[in-house]
């Protein structure tokens, strides 16, 4: 599989994330158990050799 762990300002906010959704005001992040976490910010790099997302605010 290909979870991602999500980093939001250099912190680990979540982990096992599947599904990345962006619209310009916010993005939704759902893990592959179906929690979902609403942030404000933009994508700076999805890296799925590391299975990372990186977000900035």
């Amino acid at each position: 599989m290909c979870e991602l762990r999500v980093i939001f300002n250099g912190k680990n906010i979540m982990h096992d994330v599947v599904r990345i959704t962006a619209d310009k005001n916010s993005i939704r992040l759902q893990s592959i158990v179906g929690e979902t976490k609403t942030i404000s910010g933009r994508i700076i790099e999805v890296n799925l050799t590391k299975q990372e997302a990186i977000i900035e605010s």
